[in-house]
């Protein structure tokens, strides 16, 4: 929409990963030789890890397209929640093997005659989610680490998650798992230096010229300080910034520019706490509330729903906001049948047993008929809502 306007070939803030848009820190730099000599070294453990947002993925397609490819079998999975007994079926399945009705044994060994099927061909497995895992299975993707054939290892295993993954990894339990790592790295955010040249290398890439766009004082700075270095939500304001630039046709953006884009963003999205959320421990101001501890059922239910954002949000920068739209159409279809499917049938059961009981029919001005409309208003009520809410969690 903007980039006929500012004269850009694409848009530079785009969701999606794209290797030609990576920036290089110094500290990425050496990363990156690190990670690069590990894959390279084609076995053991490699090692990637960072918060929400900082470029794990895209880190791991530029070091893909840095190896060769050909020698390589690669799959991907991810390992949320995964139990230890699923692990070596999940891997067997994301290389082709057949997995049903097959023992453990037998998944192992049909696994290792496929990685080892082609000659001067070695399998690669990129484990998303791994801050998940539990450790045992954590321990089993180690033992898969441990594959070989005619002395040379069949399977090189690339672990990438969030910072809790690294802090587990130094337990003392995880020692077997450490002495298998050849090489690791942990993302940062951008410093407020970074800032401005991620984001002019952004523009760059998309063929920005400086006559045709600018930036006024405090932009950057304000920038770094909504995003904390974050490149995701730093992609997220720019490109919200450049459509209100488009919008009111302006070639210099400004600090109070900015600001109005960051208000609609916490006016649209602040209050659920999602990535959008401006405000850090810091700045949420004192507190004289401590919380009640929430009941186990709440816990699980609160943990699910962090769950959904995160697999929305994964499916909308891989496949893109239509397709998430379209998944959530679908559910929310499926769950309001049900949902009057269950409506009905609890109806039925109370006007059997009513015959039953030989009671008088309830008419429409009765309270109890008026307690199942109120039901159903509730209903209709909690659907708006929840649907609503979902709307936000991208």
């Amino acid at each position: 929409m903007y980039e006929r306007f500012y004269n850009l070939r694409a848009r530079p803030f785009q969701l999606m990963p794209d290797p030609r848009r990576l920036y290089q820190t110094g500290s990425h730099e050496r990363g990156l030789s690190y990670l690069l000599y590990g894959l390279e070294r084609g076995e053991g453990v490699v090692v990637v890890t960072g918060d929400v947002g900082t470029g794990k993925t895209l880190l791991i397609q530029v070091l893909l397209g840095q190896i060769a490819t050909r020698g390589l079998s690669i799959a991907r999975v991810a390992m949320a929640n995964a139990s230890a007994e699923t692990v070596v079926a999940s891997v067997a399945a994301a290389f082709g093997v057949t997995v049903r009705g097959l023992s453990k044994v037998e998944l192992l060994d049909a696994l290792a005659t496929r990685l080892s099927a082609g000659r001067n061909r070695r399998g690669l497995l990129i484990v998303d989610e791994a801050q998940a895992c539990s450790d045992a299975a954590l321990e089993e993707l180690r033992l898969l680490s441990n594959l070989q054939a005619r002395g040379q290892a069949l399977l090189q295993v690339v672990l990438i998650g969030q910072t809790e993954l690294a802090d587990r990894l130094r337990q003392p339990g995880m020692s077997h798992l450490r002495q298998r790592i050849v090489a690791s790295f942990h993302l940062e955010p951008l410093t407020a230096g970074d800032v401005a040249p991620y984001i002019e290398h952004r523009l760059t890439t998309a063929g920005w010229r400086a006559e045709r766009l600018t930036f006024g004082p405090g932009v950057y700075a304000r920038v770094h300080e909504w995003s904390r270095g974050i490149p995701r939500r730093i992609n997220q304001v720019m490109d919200r910034l450049l459509l209100l630039g488009y919008l009111e046709e302006k070639r210099e953006l400004t600090r109070t520019d900015l600001d109005t884009v960051i208000e609609e963003f916490e006016t649209e999205f602040g209050a659920d706490g999602l990535i959008y959320d401006a405000a850090g421990p810091a700045e949420a101001g004192p507190s004289h509330v401590s919380e009640a501890p929430q009941a186990p059922e709440h816990a699980a239910e609160s943990a699910l729903l962090k769950r959904i954002a995160a697999l929305e949000d994964r499916v909308a920068s891989a496949l893109g906001e239509a397709r998430l739209q379209q998944a959530r159409d679908n559910t929310q279809a499926r769950e309001l049948a049900e949902a009057w499917a269950r409506v009905a049938h609890l109806e039925t059961i109370l006007q059997g047993d009513s015959a039953s009981a030989d009671e008088p029919e309830v008419d429409e001005s009765s309270p109890a008929r008026g307690a199942s409309s109120a039901s159903r208003e509730d209903m209709s009520a909690m659907f708006r809502r929840l649907f609503s809410t979902r709307g936000h969690d991208e």
